[in-house]
């Protein structure tokens, strides 16, 4: 069922993408006539091969010409179905009035360039976002700071980790947690891109994502902890008053199914049942993955803090993100229970942010009296 599940998905995927070379080529035509329709689909499948071929490329290869390369592929990858969405409004503006086709076509050229100059901007910073958060039983603010889905390796390098930290230390966090996703592939440890993290001024707790597995889970932590970086897996510590329980990136119970879904046996379900966790002290959960939160609140969890979401990354592929995702981006409230998803610092496939803003994030924990 679940293999199914996949190979349905990756068709609907590859359908999706010979519509979309078909209608744009297609439409371009139209609005350009002068240059054959054959022009128009050879480029669309050449842009296609030279995405496929630099996202194949750079996970093997980490260099600044592979990684500038893989970064121009992430643009025409989000540029195509922005064009794609254009062509179609135009389509329906020339149904109903009667324009210049040469310039409708220029137009929605020049909208889809735009959204995706807007989003390369957005997606080469990051903000500060502030949270504060009531916690019952807690006595004394604690400030933490939240770093998540950075995804160094393939879009972003060791520099713009420098820059995190730098920021981070600015804020004097009481304790860095790191929700996952911070490396991308082989080549952040072969070449100690994670070396920034040793520079942290506050103690730093980290679990795994889904990526830190592509990227060779074993080599990613022991990377990791060689910066001074407490490595949680499903475990529970104690500091500043607040029990911090870390999970391995795991799926909710043994009947959850999602496309990126664990292949670790245990579960969120099974390793809460196996903590010996303190109810008279305020805890928090840390899980890349905002799931199983019915088995948290079921064991007292005052708090989860995860990522992995991207709260969409670019609009309007987070329409689908926040249909997939109960816990989408931000604060939410579960009866006793609070999650809090940060959208990340990073991005997957594309350097672009559009509708959401790449984010690290102060959580001002305040004892709720």
């Amino acid at each position: 069922m679940r293999k199914a599940a996949s190979i349905v998905a990756y068709l609907a995927i590859l359908g999706s993408i010979i519509l979309e070379i078909w209608y744009a080529a297609f439409r371009l035509h139209i609005h350009f006539s002068i240059i054959p329709l054959w022009v128009f689909r050879t480029a669309m499948v050449t842009v296609i091969v030279f995405i496929s071929a630099m996202f194949g490329l750079v996970f093997k290869f980490q260099n600044p010409l592979v990684r500038a390369l893989g970064i121009f592929a992430g643009y025409m990858a989000v540029f195509l179905p922005f064009l794609t969405f254009t062509l179609g409004i135009t389509h329906i503006v020339l149904l109903i009035w009667s324009v210049s086709l040469f310039w409708s076509g220029a137009t929605a050229l020049a909208l889809a360039f735009i959204a995706v100059l807007i989003g390369a901007v957005l997606g080469n910073i990051f903000i500060v976002r502030e949270t504060e958060i009531k916690i019952p039983k807690l006595q004394n603010e604690v400030r933490i700071m939240q770093i998540s889905d950075a995804h160094i390796g393939v879009l972003y390098s060791e520099t713009y980790l420098s820059k995190i930290v730098e920021r981070t230390n600015r804020y004097t966090p009481d304790f860095v947690v790191i929700t996952g996703d911070l490396a991308e592939t082989k080549a952040v440890v072969q070449q100690g891109m994670l070396s920034p993290l040793s520079n942290l001024k506050a103690p730093a707790f980290f679990v795994a994502g889904n990526h830190e597995s592509y990227a060779g889970l074993e080599h990613v932590l022991k990377a990791i902890s060689e910066q001074n970086v407490r490595i949680l897996q499903n475990e529970v510590v104690e500091t500043h008053g607040i029990q911090l329980i870390g999970l391995d990136y795991l799926k909710a119970d043994e009947k959850a199914y999602d496309v990126l879904s664990s292949k670790s046996k245990n579960t969120v379900k099974s390793v809460l049942a196996e903590l010996e966790i303190k109810t008279e002290l305020p805890t928090v959960l840390l899980s890349h993955n905002p799931t199983g939160i019915n088995y948290a609140l079921a064991h007292g969890v005052d708090l989860m803090i995860s990522g992995h979401t991207h709260k969409g990354q670019v609009f309007p592929f987070s329409i689908i993100t926040k249909l997939a995702f109960e816990f989408h981006g931000g604060l939410y409230k579960k009866g006793k229970i609070q999650v809090f998803v940060s959208s990340g610092v990073g991005g997957s496939v594309t350097r672009m942010r559009l509708g959401s803003f790449n984010e690290i994030n102060l959580l001002k924990l305040v004892p709720d009296r």
